[in-house]
């Protein structure tokens, strides 16, 4: 009983196509729905669904419902109901005007500066997944360019070094970009050109292969990391 009263408070008042959380959701869960069908769809359409979802679903179920409920009140009186439904209508004008006032005025008050905002944050955070992805990568790319560049040197490879060559055979196996291969190739063979910013992540990157090499059971490239660590600390 408690909820049904809530819920025609909530529906008196028209709280909730002005509820922040209800239209992230069902922000969501539309363009969920419209990508799942079509992968071109974009966020400007579920922003027009929404406009769409406010007018023709709350709006004008708004009014349906308070005209039902008003016919709902006066069918007893039937042989006085054109009487009454004109009485109603003439004196409820003003009040229906001001109704529909106040509707466009969450609309535009309320209601379309919350979805701009949601649509804002949406586009904010489908920017920064791919960053996040990319900044991710980065931090393994010298750990992964020190293990490869670890197994050449113990498989007895010593055509490796901090050239295009080089970058590029690494680029064959991994699909990393071979600028960056060049650039982590050139961190591991030359230490004294690091800034400490660089040499941390050399440090890091080595840390990394020892724990790959010492679950493999594999010492010369142990001990070839240990003098890297070495040249580092004396570079």
């Amino acid at each position: 009983m408690e909820k049904t009263l809530q819920r025609l408070a909530s529906f008196a008042t028209f709280d909730l196509p002005l509820s922040v959380g209800y239209n992230q959701l069902l922000l969501r869960t539309i363009h969920k729905e419209q990508v799942s069908v079509n992968r071109s769809w974009n966020i400007e359409g579920t922003r027009r669904r929404l406009i769409a979802h406010y007018w023709y679903r709350h709006v004008l179920y708004h009014f349906l419902s308070l005209f039902c409920i008003s016919l709902l009140i006066i069918l007893p009186f039937g042989p006085y109901l054109n009487l009454l439904i004109y009485t109603i209508y003439d004196g409820n004008h003003k009040f229906l005007d001001n109704l529909l006032f106040y509707l466009f005025t969450f609309f535009s008050s309320a209601f379309l500066p919350q979805l701009e905002t949601l649509i804002a944050n949406y586009k904010k955070a489908q920017v920064e997944i791919p960053r996040t992805k990319s900044a991710k990568t980065q931090t393994k790319i010298p750990a992964l360019t020190i293990i490869l560049y670890t197994l050449f040197k113990t498989a007895g490879a010593e055509r490796i070094s901090s050239d295009a060559f080089s970058a590029q055979m690494i680029n064959r196996l991994t699909g990393v970009d071979t600028d960056s291969i060049k650039e982590n190739l050139r961190r591991i063979i030359h230490p004294k050109t690091l800034t400490p910013k660089e040499r941390a992540e050399i440090v890091k990157g080595i840390a990394v292969a020892k724990i790959y090499f010492e679950k493999l059971g594999h010492p010369p490239a142990i001990k070839l990391l240990d003098g890297m660590e070495m040249k580092l600390r004396g570079a």
